[in-house]
C-alpha cells in the first residue's frame, strides 16, 4: 500500500505547484487585491481537507495531525522537523515550499497557508492559531510555522 500510495506523490506535488503558479500568476497581476481572494479560497480547500483527514484518521487532537503531515511531509519527500508536537502546539520547520511560490512574499504564504490553518481547525473541530516566522515566500532558508489550539 505504500509503495502505491508514494506513486501518488509525483500528482500531488503537481497539484500543490499547480496551485501556488495560479495563485502567484493571480497575486503577480493584481497584487495585494488578490489576497482576499486566494485566502478565501484556500480557506475553503483546507475546510474540505481537514473534513476528509477527519474520515481517514481515527485519533484527534493536535499529536494526530502532526503525524499525518509527517507521515504525508516523507511521502511527498517534503523534509519536515518536528519542532514541538503536544496537545495544543504544533511547530515545525521544512526546506521547501510545496506550493513552489519561493521568493514571492510573505503575505502570499500566510494567504495560502490558510489552507492548513482551516484543514487544522477543521479536523481539530475549533479555530486555531497560525504563526509563520520564517517562510522561503519571503526569502527564508526554510519555513517555520506554528499551529496551536485557541
Amino acid at each position: 500500500m505504500e509503495d502505491a500510495t508514494k506513486g501518488f506523490a509525483p500528482m500531488i506535488r503537481q497539484m500543490f505547484m499547480g496551485m501556488g503558479a495560479l495563485s502567484k500568476a493571480f497575486y503577480q497581476k493584481y497584487g495585494k487585491e488578490a489576497l482576499p481572494i486566494i485566502t478565501e479560497v484556500s480557506s475553503q480547500g483546507g475546510a474540505e481537507y481537514g473534513k476528509i483527514m477527519q474520515q481517514m484518521t481515527p485519533a484527534r487532537g493536535m499529536k494526530a495531525v502532526g503525524e499525518s503531515l509527517k507521515m504525508m511531509g516523507s511521502m511527498m519527500g517534503m523534509e519536515m522537523e518536528m519542532i514541538e508536537l503536544s496537545d495544543d502546539t504544533l511547530h515545525f520547520k521544512g526546506p521547501k515550499c510545496l506550493l513552489g511560490i519561493e521568493g514571492t512574499s510573505k503575505e502570499l504564504c500566510e494567504a495560502m497557508m490558510n489552507s492548513d490553518k482551516k484543514m487544522v481547525g477543521t479536523f481539530l473541530g475549533q479555530e486555531v492559531d497560525m504563526k509563520i516566522l520564517k517562510s522561503v515566500a519571503a526569502g527564508d532558508k526554510e519555513c517555520e510555522v506554528i499551529f496551536s489550539k485557541k
